[in-house]
């Protein structure tokens, strides 16, 4: 089994991977551009992880190589409130998609009720990164899974998006319970893992930012099945 878990950053990836490398016994690789892998060394059991467009050469190379794609969707909001916690830690998020649209420099240790919080979410940087994982969404073939289920509901998560994967080395138990998010932050020292709240933009990012945010991505936000309502 090969996969390729294409997505937005800061959607539950990393996370992700590690539940699937834990279970099925993957190979794990993180990425930032598709040339950085040497993709002929890629063993038959690995996941890769990385932010990529959907582009011809990209799918190209993913079906030459035997990858199935696999995408996680999360709330832009919390997206958006993730990246800006992250950023100020780990220079290396200005390599996100080769620098399109900019980088974080903007946001860094500036407050997240700041109008340049509000600039950047609104801006060409958070588009382009908000942009990934729609790309992918409803592409013909791609596994999907959703960030907010994957906290709410892992089991069933897992068990429902790993049918068609065979037999697991670890229980769901084993892998859930050696990722925690207490666990996570001790591997770490770029601040990765934070709080792995779903709904905390609600209580951090101002109400009045909402709807400013939701018109500069309203395709985003349709395409992936977001709102501002509680799900």
């Amino acid at each position: 089994m090969k996969l390729a878990l294409v997505s937005t950053p800061r959607s539950g990836n990393t996370w992700l991977r590690y539940l699937l490398a834990g279970l099925y016994g993957m190979q794990q690789h993180s990425v930032h551009t598709p040339e950085a892998l040497d993709w002929n060394a890629m063993g038959e059991n690995s996941i890769v992880q990385l932010h990529w467009h959907r582009e011809p050469a990209f799918l190209e190379l993913l079906a030459s190589h035997g990858f199935e794609v696999l995408t996680i969707a999360r709330h832009p909001l919390a997206v958006l409130l993730s990246i800006w916690q992250f950023a100020p830690h780990e220079p290396q998020t200005a390599n996100w998609l080769s620098g399109e649209g900019g980088d974080e420099t903007s946001i860094l240790n500036r407050p997240v009720d700041s109008a340049e919080f509000l600039r950047y979410a609104c801006g060409p940087r958070a588009r382009a990164l908000l942009s990934v994982t729609p790309e992918w969404w409803h592409a013909p073939g791609v596994l999907k899974v959703r960030y907010e289920d994957l906290v709410a509901q892992p089991h069933r998560t897992l068990t429902e998006l790993g049918a068609q994967f065979g037999p697991v080395v670890r229980t769901i138990d084993e892998v859930l319970g050696a990722n925690t998010i207490d666990k996570l932050k001790l591997t770490t020292t770029n601040s990765h893992f934070w709080q792995g709240e779903p709904d905390a933009w609600r209580r951090m990012i101002p109400q009045e930012f909402w709807a400013k945010i939701v018109d500069a991505h309203a395709d985003v936000f349709e395409s992936l099945g977001y709102t501002l309502e509680p799900r």
